[in-house]
């Protein structure tokens, strides 16, 4: 595994390319420049060249183990072999931190995988990592302006519901957004932030009830924000200004860990978390895109910062990985090959290869439309929530 390294300058992700038809659940139609959103998931960062790492699986086993971020526990190996030992992963994900590894450890012992690809006696299974607590990071702590403070004038949420909401004014308009934060809250403790945006045409409700249902699974670590645009059509610049408010007050009033700021966004949203993620360099610590398009101009430069990205294969037209996650894949460094697509009725997350390990990218492909929240074939539930928490928790 490559050991952590920060990367400081800016990497040209590249124009947009978008191909669309058909009624539009993503977004607007945008003229002359490098979006259109008619079709829904549109105006995505294009991949100028290579293709992501697959994983080799020979016999149900997998042949590297790559991604992953440095930790104080046990070693872990998912997603792969670990260098100099015999072992392989199997068994996809660990949520909540447990192992997934039947012997064996990566070089040094005390790395652990976050993403790869696992097929195990011909079961596709999505490798990665477990959880972690509020408070640590692979990057360090680093505490708002709200921590000690006793009594903040922001309002929490209500368990599955979308009130009470809190206002701001942004550019002499009221803006909206919820908060919600653990119910054994302490304002001596630096929280993750986790930051959602809705899809077009969406509000508060559609991922402020269950924060993209990562809520059960934070287990009170993480503080969440939901954010609206108005009329439910995000705009690069008016909300790039509205998230960057937002965030000021939840900073200055509750304790958060500015070194873990994480944005996830659907479809319009997920463009959105696109432009704000990469017009704050170094704000952002993860940011995670489901079938993202619609708002533009996307910047065409990047920091480094940790990627999810998913799509379903019959999803709008001419949007791929190379459409959704490669373009985070060359600006952290990674090799760009083409990954695994997912089988008739399932889904498939794999990790590119040679990420630092500070920054990993993941790739999601699944059998499926337009949506934030799939289902496998058979499966009543979606998996997707504890994948892109087995993502978010480590880092």
């Amino acid at each position: 595994m490559e050991s952590f390294r920060r990367i400081s300058s800016l990497v040209v992700l590249g124009s947009i390319v978008v191909a669309c038809s058909g009624t539009d659940p993503q977004g607007p139609a945008t003229k002359g420049g490098a979006a259109n959103g008619t079709g829904g998931n549109t105006g995505n960062l294009a991949a100028t060249g290579g293709s992501s790492a697959v994983s080799a699986t020979t016999g149900g086993t997998v042949a590297n183990a790559t991604g992953g971020s440095p930790t104080g526990g046990a070693a872990v190996a998912t997603g792969g072999s670990p260098t100099g030992g015999a072992a392989v992963a199997t068994g996809g994900r660990a949520t909540g931190g447990a192992p997934v590894a039947t012997g064996g450890s990566p070089t040094g012992g005390t790395l652990i995988g976050s993403g790869g690809t696992v097929a195990a006696g011909g079961t596709v299974a999505s490798g990665g990592s477990g959880g972690a607590a509020a408070g640590s990071s692979s990057i360090g702590t680093k505490a708002s302006d709200g921590c000690g403070k006793a009594a903040p004038t922001l309002k929490s949420a209500t368990a599955g519901q979308a009130t009470p909401v809190n206002t701001i004014s942004v550019g002499g308009k009221s803006r909206e957004f919820l908060v919600r934060w653990p119910s054994d809250y302490k304002n001596n403790t630096p929280y993750r932030l986790h930051i959602g945006l809705h899809g077009y045409g969406g509000n508060l409700s559609e991922n402020g009830k269950d924060n993209f249902g990562l809520w059960s699974l934070s287990k009170n670590s993480t503080i969440f924000v939901t954010l609206a645009a108005v009329g439910g059509s995000w705009d690069a610049t008016a909300d790039l200004a509205y998230a960057d408010a937002v965030l000021k007050q939840v900073e200055s009033e509750l304790c958060i860990d500015t070194s873990r700021v994480m944005l996830e966004g659907f479809s319009m949203g997920g463009a959105m978390a696109w432009i704000i993620t990469c017009s704050r360099a170094g704000v952002y610590r993860a940011v995670v895109g489901h079938s993202g398009g619609g708002v533009s101009p996307v910047p065409s430069t990047c920091s480094p910062v940790a990627y999810l990205g998913s799509l379903g294969l019959s999803d709008i037209s001419g949007n791929s990985q190379a459409t959704q996650t490669d373009q985070f894949g060359k600006a952290n460094g990674c090799t760009i090959e083409n990954l695994p697509t997912a089988p008739k009725g399932g889904h498939i997350c794999t990790n590119y290869k040679g990420c630092p390990t500070a920054f990993p990218v993941v790739w999601c492909s699944y059998d499926g439309g337009h949506g934030f929240q799939p289902t496998d074939s058979g499966q009543s539930s979606t998996w997707m929530p504890a994948e892109v928490w087995s993502f978010l928790s480590p880092l």
